[in-house]
């Protein structure tokens, strides 16, 4: 069984913190195989620390969170940059034509969650959603499991971390011993792959949905 988790920040999100080894030894001390980088809008650090840090017994998927339109939506195993802005169902599209596999994080978050209406105008084109986020309240993360379950979508798991010694607590559950990428992301698409984990501490939570608000201001009412 392989443990990864799919949806974690570094320094290359304006957000967060940490380097990508950073991350990845935070993350090995907890006995997974690997990561998901998928900073906000940018892939400045996913491509290279893919390529600089995976090896035979850890994986870094490169991937990005792009902000469309509609709320967040994670590319994985992207090379080019999505643009940001779009409604949610063209940004499907650019992930699929680029190669990538689109995961739906944190569904029902207020202010970047695409919510169930839009899932429901892209689950045809989509085979997983993220059903354990670390940073969302326990009740959202199993009305998610729920919905992936009605729609007979995979789930993933990430714990959204914005600090390395969070990265790892939440994750992804994959029935294969295989290591290599194509083998993971094949597990993905077929919908085999579920979510789960632990919460972030309580106060960290609290400190990062304070953050965003002040951000969100800051930023002219713009989301991420």
């Amino acid at each position: 069984m392989i443990k990864l988790d799919l949806h974690v920040h570094s320094k290359y999100s304006a957000d967060a913190t940490g380097t990508p080894a950073q991350i990845m030894k935070s993350i090995q001390k907890k006995g997974l195989q690997g990561f998901a980088l998928t900073d906000h809008n940018t892939l400045d650090g996913a491509i290279k620390a893919a390529k600089e840090l995976s090896n035979n017994d850890f994986i870094i998927i490169p991937g990005m969170e792009i902000s469309t339109k509609d709320g967040h939506l994670i590319g994985l195993n992207i090379s080019n940059l999505i643009p940001r802005g779009l409604p949610v169902d063209e940004t499907v599209e650019k992930i699929l034509d680029d190669g990538g596999i689109p995961i739906v994080p944190h569904l029902y978050r207020n202010m970047s969650g695409i919510k169930k209406e839009k899932l429901q105008c892209i689950k045809k084109n989509i085979d997983a959603i993220e059903v354990y986020n670390g940073c969302s309240q326990p009740k959202t993360n199993v009305r998610t499991a729920q919905v992936a379950k009605e729609y007979e979508l995979g789930g993933t798991g990430g714990s959204d971390s914005h600090m390395p010694q969070y990265a790892g607590l939440a994750y992804t559950i994959i029935d294969s011993t295989d290591l290599k990428k194509d083998s993971i992301l094949s597990e993905i698409t077929k919908r085999t792959t579920w979510g789960t984990g632990v919460n972030l501490p309580l106060s960290y939570r609290q400190e990062r949905m304070i953050r965003s608000i002040k951000q969100f201001y800051q930023r002219g009412l713009k989301r991420i």
